[in-house]
Order: C-alpha cells, then sequence, then structure tokens
C-alpha cells in the first residue's frame, strides 16, 4: 500500500497545481476583462465628450467662444451648474482640449494637438483624483413615482 501513496500523492499535488494555475489565470482573465472594459468605456464616453463639444461649439465666431460653449455644456451634462470652485478647476484645466477642438474646426490646429490635449487632461485628472475623469458620467438617477392625485 506504501507504494501506491507516493504514487497517489504524486498526481495529488499534479491537480492541485492544476487547480492553482486555472485559478491564476481566471484572476488574471477577470483583471484583463476588466482593464479592456474600462478603456472601452473611457474610449466611448471620450468620443461622445467631443462629439458633444464639437455640436456646442458650432455656429460660434472664436475658438474662445467656442470654447467656453463646450465648457458650459460639460458643465451641464455632469450637472455642474452652477460651477464651483472644485469644478471650475477641473474645467480650467480643460480648457486647452476645448480650444484646441475649436482650432481643429478651424483648421487652426492639428487633430493631434486637440487629441493630446484631451488625453493630457485626462492623466491630469487620473493623478489628482485616483479616477478616471470619465467615471464622473456614472451618475445614478434614482427613480421617483409618478402620484397622480
Amino acid at each position: 500500500m506504501t507504494d501506491h501513496a507516493a504514487f497517489i500523492a504524486r498526481f495529488e499535488r499534479a491537480a492541485a497545481q492544476a487547480g492553482e494555475a486555472e485559478d491564476d489565470f481566471r484572476r488574471e482573465a477577470a483583471r484583463r476583462i476588466e482593464t479592456l472594459a474600462r478603456e472601452r468605456r473611457n474610449a466611448f464616453r471620450r468620443l461622445n465628450l467631443v462629439r458633444s463639444s464639437a455640436s456646442a461649439m458650432s455656429g460660434t465666431e472664436t475658438a474662445e467662444d467656442a470654447a467656453e460653449r463646450a465648457r458650459l455644456k460639460l458643465a451641464a451634462d455632469l450637472g455642474w451648474l452652477p460651477i464651483g470652485p472644485r469644478q471650475a478647476l477641473v474645467l480650467d484645466r480643460l480648457q486647452p482640449a476645448f480650444l484646441a477642438l475649436a482650432g481643429t474646426a478651424r483648421d487652426d490646429a492639428p487633430v493631434e494637438e486637440a487629441e493630446a490635449a484631451l488625453l493630457g487632461f485626462e492623466e491630469w485628472y487620473r493623478s489628482e483624483t485616483e479616477a478616471d475623469f470619465y467615471d464622473l458620467f456614472d451618475r445614478y438617477v434614482q427613480e421617483t413615482p409618478v402620484v397622480d392625485f
């Protein structure tokens, strides 16, 4: 019987190692999926921010006017009206991206400049808050019942 015990112990170790390897893989896969999901979510929110800003900028005469309209549109979208001091700081740091985006519409600035300004803002925000800027768009709105009297 002792001869079989060593043999069985060897397969028990192999089974335990296979289980650990699978668990490690599943944890790594879950982390990778979360990372990819966050990157996708941020990419679409970035796209929506640029679309919304570009739409708000249409019909303005100057880049400064265009940037101000984009700033107010974003503040409204985030529920930041009236704009408080912390919100003003964030919007001020985003202003170069708005100006660069306004410049791309007028062919005054290359698209890469606007992209770099936006990505630079995102990095600043992440370093200041330890969160992604686009997490601000995750606002839970509680449903309220409608009551007819």
